[in-house]
């Protein structure tokens, strides 16, 4: 059939007009900003899982599309530096644990990046906390109790950490100090290796983050002994902390977000804005809250303070250890 000659005009307008709001759609989103998000730990981590629900957040609050990268390696370190190298252009945040701001400055000789000039505090997202743990079938059945095991047998002071330098090590350090007791920290590769051999049987005990352990310790497979915290873990809340034991320390572990220094300031603002209302949301707490931690809002001068606090504490036994910085 031959089209009249008023249809070929129309077809023409309606494929000219297709190709406009393609172009319209594709300028729109040309002209939204991405914002990366540096983390430090492979794919699927909870760390990297909270990233890209804090991502999804940051995307629905200010309209920005959120790409997550993941840069694992030398426990954040690699993460860490790339934030410093990130170019304006990159609007680059940090995904981070305190580790990365707080031990790795502490226990590597040249870190490559300092956390007053090279970075913004953006907030704090969730607490974690920190068990002393031993084997479901040890005949330990408290941290009294395992300082008295220790002392008849000290082949039960050898503790898994999750690495060397991290806060476990040195947590593990201050234990040993306070009851003067022989404490080796054993380091893994990470705390899932060291979590297996705690359910085997193969360590005698192990320090590192407790929201790994909560299903070992329902089916019990894992007793926990105590938790490195100012109060009690919500989701062990059977577990005695530290500080009832007359241990004074700053404890809980958090995640943040910082910022590369050279973010622009109004998009910087943007997002600590965005970063302080989500925790307004049910909905997003609750998404926070189901990887195990502690949802816990700090703004960007009251987390400068817990870094300054924390860094303070821990570099005070790093000293005291003889720990040497590699």
């Amino acid at each position: 059939m031959h089209k009249t000659p008023f249809i070929r005009p129309l077809i023409r307008k309606t494929a000219l007009a297709a190709i406009g709001l393609a172009l319209s759609a594709a300028a729109l989103a040309q002209d939204k900003p991405v914002v990366k998000i540096l983390v430090g730990f492979p794919p699927g981590t909870g760390n990297d899982n909270l990233a890209r629900m804090y991502g999804e957040a940051l995307s629905d609050a200010i309209g920005v599309s959120t790409v997550i990268e993941n840069k694992p390696g030398a426990g954040g370190l690699i993460a860490t530096q790339a934030l410093k190298q990130a170019s304006p252009q990159s609007n680059s945040l940090l995904f981070t644990l305190d580790h990365q701001v707080v031990m790795l400055p502490l226990i590597t000789k040249n870190p490559g990046f300092d956390v007053k000039k090279d970075m913004v505090p953006v907030g704090r997202i969730v607490n974690f906390f920190t068990c002393l743990v031993v084997p479901g079938n040890s005949p330990v059945k408290d941290l009294p109790g395992y300082i008295e095991s220790v002392r008849k047998s000290p082949t039960q002071g050898n503790v898994g950490i999750p690495a060397p330098g991290s806060q476990p090590h040195f947590l593990t350090y201050v234990l040993g100090q306070k009851y003067n007791l022989d404490l080796t920290a054993v380091p893994y590769r990470g705390w899932a290796p060291a979590v297996v051999d705690l359910v085997g049987g193969s360590l005698p005990a192990g320090i590192g983050p407790c929201n790994d352990l909560n299903e070992y310790k329902k089916a019990g497979k894992l007793r926990v002994l105590a938790v490195a915290s100012d109060k009690r873990y919500w989701a062990m809340p059977d577990v005695p902390t530290f500080g009832e034991f007359g241990f004074k320390m700053p404890a809980d572990s958090f995640i943040g977000v910082y910022a590369a220094a050279n973010l622009k300031p109004e998009l910087l603002k943007q997002i600590t804005d965005a970063t302080r209302k989500m925790f307004d949301s049910p909905k997003t707490v609750a998404k926070f809250a189901s990887t195990q931690m502690e949802p816990a809002y700090a703004g960007p001068d009251e987390l400068r303070a817990i870094v300054e606090k924390n860094t303070e504490f821990w570099g005070e036994q790093v000293r005291k250890s003889n720990f040497q910085a590699q």
